[in-house]
């Protein structure tokens, strides 16, 4: 029997990604670089799945086989970007100094450019989050269609 745990990333402001300096892809084009800290929120929540588990597995009567995870070693937390749906690059926000888009998924700097993927989220708790970048991006389209009617974009 194995058990694996899921959870939420509260977003911070040592979570973010940047144009990578000196690394392109094979056209020359820069590739982005992303960096993730984890919080005690997330550390603290691992740990408690990580206890929970071993005292699921003893309370049927078997045994973990393996050791309780460690503060150090993060507590067994995967790496960010291995196992869940990772959204947020790009979040959606009425500030610009701490968001990049806004309530339509529009740049706050650039006009004419939109994000229509799982970059708005602030944060999601793991579920798949297909449906919610369905709902935006109808949303944007939406607002894009109506805004070049307008004259606006």
């Amino acid at each position: 029997m194995n058990f694996a745990g899921r959870g939420e990333m509260i977003p911070n402001a040592d979570s973010y990604c940047e144009i990578d300096p000196s690394v392109v892809d094979k056209w020359g084009i820069p590739v982005l670089r992303f960096h993730y800290k984890w919080s005690d929120y997330e550390l603290n929540q691992v740990k408690h799945m990580q206890e929970t588990f071993r005292a699921i597995i003893q309370e049927m009567g078997g045994t973990p086989t393996s050791p309780m995870p460690t503060k150090e070693d993060g507590y067994g937390i995967a790496a960010g970007g291995r196992i869940i749906h990772e959204v947020g690059v790009t979040r959606m926000g009425s500030d610009p100094s701490t968001s990049v888009l806004n309530k339509n998924c529009q740049a706050h700097d650039v006009k004419n450019l939109f994000v229509a993927d799982g970059g708005p989220l602030p944060s999601q708790a793991d579920k798949n989050c297909t449906w919610t970048i369905l709902a935006l991006s109808m949303r944007t389209a939406e607002f894009i269609a109506d805004a070049r009617r307008a004259g606006t974009v």
